[in-house]
């Protein structure tokens, strides 16, 4: 047994064994030959360390009366036995004293046993058993936990995309709600549904994609997707290469926000977005030849992406908290003192109390602004200064500035409502042009960093130089921040260590946009020919054929089936973390070793392993052991007192799985709560919906309650003049001459008669279909063709018909 063991320890190994050991003793007694060749003190040393002494010849010299017995058999005399008993009454008095020696041997060895601590062993190995016991038997919890979060989060995603739905259809009733007040459109075409037409000889649905219903293609498809957002490499260099229209590079910064890292949920997704963004930016600084080229560069996709990223939740939670109050406070109130382009109602001294509100509360927020903005601040601060030395210090800082203030805050500041601090109806014009002043004002400080150089807001220029030297400062201070990782607390390698598999929400529409846009864009992206992206795009062929509106959504499975592209030393930590993940694992399916050092007890598991014939679970324990001699050589552990430096890593990924744990459970609260909130506001859009509805129905009928049939009268000048008429086959030297009789014979039909007066021969009539102009303006054609001879500018028709038609007297 070995002191302070836990187990025995087995030996296979032949072992010498002691002369005086008990083992020689028992052998001795038990052969007569043996006895036969002993003298007096070699039966003295034997029987010394047999099981005793007893009293008497007579009596056994062992407790084996076996032995005893042998003994008397060889030695049969009274002379021998009297022999022997004088010999041990001679050593008695030297035994009885070295007892006493031995007696307090063993109390000074007691009180060093007492006074011993062993260096390494018990708190670090310890405290990695306990927490290992606390674990359960596999990884069925977690995975139950990543099971609900995944069912939650395609839950969210849904909503959320549904609410994003919603949240356009309110926005176009509100527009149309407000052309109608300002009589620019019609009750017929602010109430009239959408018509999906089939063109001709068309089946229905041919359009219709197939393709996630192939196996192998969905497959193709999450390992590109995966690629896509674990490699930033690929989308910081599509960001740049997006076509240069506005709606696809908005489309393109919702996917990559929305859709690949479904919002930025969680740490690790938070990160990976961290990365692709700081990719983007570098990409973007790489394209130009000056800050102030950076800053003013509004078409870039760049801004555009912050901008998504700022209102997430993050960003809106932020504005809510600390702004919200604030902002509803000048909303209601009845100051006016913003000043219009004119100077028209400016008032410096009410526009300078406001401001004197809004700085303050910028500056003491500082620790409250999300730390995805600061950090990639801090990127973009430090990318400007290397790429452009020479600049003024100031000049990286105005960069800082424009996305904090101007893409952030100012922007809050100037459309509350998109940030859901106020309804859009809420804000009067007068209060939008106040909000337009404060705007501004903040925007010379922290953004421009100097004055306002023309317009009636020039007279602030004195309060705004002295707040510049704060606003610089707060900006140093807001690019003082951790690494993502460290604020994140997870790893840029944690997605490759991941066992269980990722998955996102996404529409067809959307795989097929990312496909084309790889796919026009893959010379451009300048990759190897092995690279895996060029791969998949060559095994995936042509784009699959996707109407923009089918609203077919899907779970797509991300997959990797290509080896991760690491640098030498990314690939170490990436074993170092797949060693301390193994070396977990093993600890679990042999518990109970224990040792001075991590190798000691690999090495115990290992013969343990072997002993029950257990192959695959020594194979396992001898890889842990080569991993660990393998870091030991590119310097990533130590192999220092057998590997114990790394019970420290094992012992933090342990407490790391305890937090995800506890991360998991919070997340799953934070899911069900986002729901909830998704859900609510689905709610109210739902009612602010039917509200609009409701309102232009209501208008519709009264309109066709109190419709009756009328006729007007225009010359053919007159509407050139209104753009009605784009070309026409009447000569132009009858146009002065002709006149049109326009009668509206119901509330979508007109009926147009063009004639000369005095000439009988001359006539232009025809029928033109309110809903006809409407088909036109939705297919996006300028022109109608009446086939009379005349074409019609169809925007400029819709307008001219509603102003003498549908406008309601007042």
């Amino acid at each position: 047994m070995s002191d302070g063991m836990d187990e025995t320890i087995e030996m296979y190994e032949d072992e010498m064994v002691a002369v005086g050991s008990e083992v020689i003793a028992e052998a001795i007694f038990n052969s007569p030959a043996a006895v036969e060749l002993l003298d007096w003190e070699d039966v003295e040393n034997c029987s010394q360390v047999s099981f005793g002494w007893n009293m008497g010849v007579n009596n056994a010299i062992s407790t084996e009366s076996s032995v005893a017995n042998l003994f008397k058999a060889a030695h049969p005399s009274a002379e021998s036995q009297l022999a022997l008993s004088k010999f041990r009454g001679q050593k008695d008095d030297l035994a009885h004293e070295q007892c006493l020696l031995l007696v307090l041997e063993a109390q000074m060895l007691l009180r060093e046993l007492a006074e011993y601590k062993r260096p390494t062993r018990s708190t670090a190995y310890q405290a990695i058993r306990d927490q290992i016991a606390k674990l359960p038997a596999d990884d069925s919890e977690e995975q139950d936990l990543l099971d609900r979060i995944a069912k939650l989060r395609k839950e969210m995603m849904k909503a959320l995309r549904r609410n994003n739905e919603i949240e356009k259809r309110q926005k176009v009733l509100e527009h149309k709600t407000s052309l109608l007040i300002q009589h620019r459109s019609s009750v017929v075409e602010l109430a009239r549904k959408k018509k999906k037409k089939k063109k001709d000889g068309e089946e229905e649905d041919i359009e219709r994609p197939t393709f996630y219903k192939e196996p192998k293609k969905m497959d193709a498809y999450g390992n590109l997707f995966y690629q896509l957002r674990t490699e930033p490499r690929y989308l910081g260099k599509l960001a740049y290469l997006i076509p240069p229209s506005t709606q696809a590079k908005q489309k393109f910064a919702e996917t990559v926000i929305l859709t690949l890292y479904a919002n930025a949920f969680s740490p690790l997704e938070e990160l990976m977005l961290m990365d692709l963004l700081t990719s983007a930016v570098n990409n973007e600084i790489e394209q130009n030849k000056t800050v102030t080229d950076f800053i003013t560069n509004t078409d870039s996709v760049v801004p555009m992406m912050i901008v998504s990223y700022n209102k997430r939740k993050q960003g809106k939670r932020y504005m809510k908290n600390h702004f919200g109050k604030l902002l509803s406070s000048l909303i209601e109130s009845d100051d006016e003192f913003g000043a219009d382009p004119s100077g028209k109602g400016f008032d410096q001294k009410l526009l300078t109390k406001w401001c004197e509100k809004f700085f303050p509360v910028i500056l003491d927020t500082i620790d409250s602004l999300p730390f995805g903005l600061r950090y990639l601040c801090q990127v973009l601060h430090n990318k400007l200064r290397d790429n452009f030395p020479e600049s003024d210090p100031s000049d990286a800082l105005r960069a800082v500035g424009y996305f904090i203030y101007y893409r952030f805050i100012g922007l809050a500041i100037l459309v509350p409502d998109e940030f859901g601090l106020c309804e859009k109806d809420d804000i009067a014009q007068f209060q939008a042009v106040n909000l337009i002043s404060i705007s501004t004002v903040l925007k010379a400080i922290f953004t421009d960093q100097g004055i306002i150089r023309e317009g009636p807001l020039v007279g602030m220029n004195e309060w705004i130089l002295e707040r510049v030297p704060q606003a610089l400062q707060y900006l140093k201070d807001a690019i003082t921040v951790p690494s993502a990782e460290d604020f994140l607390k997870v790893s840029k390698y944690g997605q490759l260590a991941k066992t269980e598999k990722d998955s996102i929400v996404i529409l067809l529409t959307e795989i097929c946009d990312m496909h084309k846009l790889v796919a026009d864009n893959v010379n451009d992206l300048e990759l190897a020919e092995d690279d895996p992206v060029r791969v998949l795009i060559g095994e995936l062929g042509d784009v699959p054929r996707c109407p923009s509106d089918d609203p077919t959504e899907i779970q797509l499975e991300l997959t990797n089936r290509f080896p991760p592209r690491l640098s030498k030393i990314d690939r170490k930590k990436n074993l170092l973390l797949e060693t301390i993940d193994g070396c977990i694992t093993i600890m679990r399916k042999i518990p109970g070793f224990s040792g001075d050092t991590l190798l000691e007890i690999f090495v115990r598991m290992k013969l343990h392993a072997r002993k029950h014939g257990e192959k695959e679970l020594s194979e396992e324990v001898n890889q842990v052991i080569a991993n660990l001699q393998n870091l030991a050589k590119h310097g990533l552990v130590s192999s220092e007192n057998g590997f114990n430096s790394v019970l420290k890593d094992i012992q933090s990924e342990l407490e790391a799985r305890s937090r995800r744990k506890d991360e998991h459970l919070k997340e799953i609260e934070r899911l069900k709560v986002a729901i909830k909130e998704l859900n609510d506001a689905k709610v109210a859009m739902d009612q602010k919906i039917s509200d609009f509805e409701n309102y232009l129905d209501s208008i519709r009928r009264a309109a066709e309650a109190d419709f009756k049939p009328q006729t007007k009268k225009f010359k053919y000048k007159a509407l050139t003049k209104e753009k009605v008429i784009a070309d026409s086959e009447i000569p132009q030297s009858q146009q002065g001459r002709v006149e049109f009789s326009i009668t509206q014979r119901s509330m979508e039909e007109f009926e147009i008669v063009g004639k000369i007066k005095h000439v009988p021969g001359f006539k232009r009539d025809f029928k033109l279909e309110l809903e006809a102009l409407l088909e036109c303006k939705e297919d996006g054609k300028v022109i109608y063709d009446t086939e009379k001879g005349l074409e019609l500018n169809v925007a400029s028709t819709l307008l001219f018909i509603n102003k003498n038609f549908f406008q309601r007297k007042k």
